[in-house]
């Protein structure tokens, strides 16, 4: 199965609200499970809110079986909730504390890591990546045009991700097991195991056009890891997850406890249940396998939003986060910032990323005129987007409802006086 939707950028989704989605059926429901149902009833907060009622009962219509959210709102997250099972088979259900894989969402985490050393003077946005790279990863169709990190970062040097590869080498259950740079080296050279001049590289010339490469992220973690001296995942740790207190994300399994990662699940009609996929890495890790929790994001994001900071630790200067704003090459790719990019998602204009893999489907955006946020995270791949357009719709409106939590934000009459 192609799992196409890693590779997507947000999806414009025009749909209806809640009320207007249907119930499943009694008949829909499993006959079969380890569970009499999973979605009969899918656990919940207690006491439940109007807002998990109508969440609990639209994942049940849309067979979502795990879900998590948080809001940020005023420079710091407000708001998280957790939904349903991580794992239907150990009856095991979510909570703020549960890992999910966040695909093509990790491309904003690589990306952050790589502006830290651009900061430091270790790289330049600009550098022509053969200058650094122990190999040529050049177009062999345009051996005359270098290709850099800033097109690397706005999907624009041209470099293809080759399916056969991505799918034939994809690790059920496990991590890639091959280094980064080598796997790569495999990949970008025509001696390597990997390499297929016609599939791996588009046939126009870097910075001439956008198309959305995995791949080209994974070079960038490449690049960074070479620079910075450490394993990639290490780098992530040290200078960004853990300054903002986050701490067991990882991209790799390897090290974590597997039993806090929510299973992805996917559908299968014919038999009524949910089968589980497994958790799984691939040749491209860095744009796509890390595991996060919401709350977790929702630091990230808020840190973001914030020009870098979070409470008193920075971990990018204002300088860097605004140039991960800008549009860098706005006649190819108009909406393109580095790794962010701009949509209008549920009817709303927001700057973020989605993602989606195989049992997995995320999303992460904010306003840029008020800075509210959401973030969206389930283990499976719904049908169509209406749930999740609706689900996104709503966790802004809620948002909005939200009164100011600062105090200097509240009225008199809030504040007793």
């Amino acid at each position: 199965m192609k799992y196409l939707q890693r590779f997507t950028l947000f999806t414009i989704l025009w749909s209806a609200s809640f009320a207007t989605l249907p119930l499943a059926a009694q008949s829909d429901r499993p006959e079969e499970s380890r569970l009499e149902s999973p979605f009969d009833p899918l656990p919940g907060p207690e006491p439940a809110s109007d807002l998990d009622r109508s969440i609990l009962e639209q994942m049940k219509s849309s067979r979502i079986p795990g879900l998590a959210a948080a809001i940020v709102k005023e420079g710091r997250p407000v708001w998280s909730g957790s939904y349903g099972w991580a794992n239907i088979e150990q009856q095991q259900p979510v909570t703020d504390q549960t890992y999910f894989q966040v695909a093509s969402i990790s491309k904003t985490i690589t990306a952050s890591v790589v502006m830290q050393l651009v900061e430091q003077g270790k790289l330049s946005l600009d550098v022509d990546v053969d200058t650094i790279l122990p190999y040529s990863v050049r177009n062999p169709r345009h051996p005359e045009s270098p290709i850099t990190l800033r097109q690397l970062l706005t999907h624009t040097a041209g470099i293809k991700d080759n399916w056969d590869v991505l799918e034939g080498f994809w690790v059920k259950n496990g991590d890639f097991p091959e280094p980064l740079l080598p796997s790569l080296g495999d990949y970008f050279q025509s001696t390597g195991k990997y390499y297929n001049r016609k599939k791996n590289y588009y046939d126009w010339a870097p910075g001439t056009r956008q198309k959305y490469s995995n791949v080209g992220f994974a070079l960038v973690a490449g690049v960074a890891e070479l620079v910075a001296g450490v394993p990639f995942e290490q780098l992530c740790e040290e200078s960004l997850l853990q300054p903002l207190g986050i701490e067991g994300s990882r991209f790799r399994l390897a090290g974590m406890d597997r039993s806090k990662i929510a299973m992805p699940y996917q559908w299968k009609k014919k038999r009524g249940e949910m089968k589980p996929l497994g958790h799984h890495g691939y040749l491209d890790w860095p744009s796509g396998t890390l595991k996060i929790s919401a709350p977790q994001l929702a630091r990230f994001l808020a840190c973001f939003i914030n020009d870098g900071q979070l409470d008193d630790v920075r971990v990018l200067s204002q300088d860097s986060v605004q140039e991960m704003r800008k549009i860098a090459f706005p006649k190819i790719a108009p909406k393109q910032g580095l790794a962010w990019y701009f949509s209008k998602t549920a009817g709303q204009a927001v700057l973020g990323h989605d993602g989606g893999d195989p049992g997995v489907l995320t999303f992460m955006g904010y306003r840029p005129e008020d800075g509210v946020g959401v973030i969206l995270l389930m283990n499976t791949e719904p049908k169509n987007d209406r749930f999740e357009s609706s689900l996104i719709r709503l966790l802004f409106q809620y948002a909005d409802q939200l009164p100011p939590t600062r105090p200097e934000e509240r009225s008199s009459e809030d504040q007793g006086s």
